[in-house]
């Protein structure tokens, strides 16, 4: 008999095994326990991939990338990653495609989160930024491509800000002296939706199947909550960077 995993024990060894049907050989040791190889599936195979980028300033986890790379290569200067053998070096070219050109633009966006102690009746939302062409001229009246809040129990949906601002003007986004603010948002989802956010390899999205499809008016209702989750997105499709200097809420206490 093969030598297998025999102290601890592995957790399917088979001490009768022969050598024929390789049982009695283990792969890993994991939390004092030994455990069996055997062939892997390719098409039960589930990728669950994601890609973390680390503050050391800050000690912690920061962004989510959309990039899965191979191989990471860095210099004082540039990252580099490398990806079914193709070179790609980071920060540069057009933003938000990774290894293919050809591939559609991932967006980039901010989840901030704003909380207290007590209901918060949301009223607007605010943010101050420079929008850069590609001669790095600060365009005045462009800002954000979307913007999306949500709490416990409610949910914006994915608001898209130019067709606001071609359609309505200064009337629910308003730009002042570089600052935007947004009040025109209300709750879009079917009543009592239970959990209606997919997850983080979907971005938090919305479940599409928990919007109510045909809401009253009068039914949808104010965003209030003791906490806020406020996306702050640009699309990437334009040839131009977002700069978001700060963020803001005005609020109304509540008691329920």
């Amino acid at each position: 008999m093969i030598a297998g995993c025999t102290f601890p024990p592995a957790v399917n060894y088979n001490p009768a095994a022969d050598a024929e049907n390789y049982s009695c050989l283990y792969l890993f040791k994991a939390n004092g326990q030994c455990h069996l190889f055997k062939d892997v599936i390719p098409e039960e195979i589930v990728d669950k991939s994601f890609t973390l980028s680390y503050s050391v300033k800050g000690n912690c986890w920061v962004f989510f990338h959309d990039y899965l790379p191979d191989f990471y290569i860095h210099t004082r200067e540039n990252l580099y990653t490398l990806k079914d053998n193709v070179h790609f070096k980071h920060n540069s070219g057009p933003a938000g495609v990774y290894y293919n050109s050809a591939d559609s633009p991932k967006p980039f966006f901010i989840d901030v989160i704003f909380a207290a102690g007590t209901d918060m009746l949301l009223e607007s939302v605010g943010w101050i930024s420079e929008f850069l062409n590609n001669a790095a001229t600060d365009q005045t009246f462009s800002t954000l491509s979307h913007i999306t809040i949500w709490n416990s129990t409610q949910h914006t949906g994915r608001i898209t800000l130019s067709q606001i601002w071609e359609a309505l003007g200064y009337h629910n986004i308003r730009k002042t002296k570089g600052q935007w603010n947004l009040d025109d948002f209300r709750d879009i989802l079917m009543e009592a939706p239970g959990n209606f956010l997919q997850n983080i390899f979907h971005d938090y999205a919305i479940d599409s199947t928990k919007i109510d499809p045909a809401p009253v008016w009068y039914n949808q209702a104010p965003i209030q909550d003791k906490w806020f989750c406020v996306r702050f997105e640009f699309d990437n499709r334009q040839d131009a960077q977002i700069v978001l200097h700060d963020t803001t809420v005005e609020v109304l206490k509540q008691n329920r």
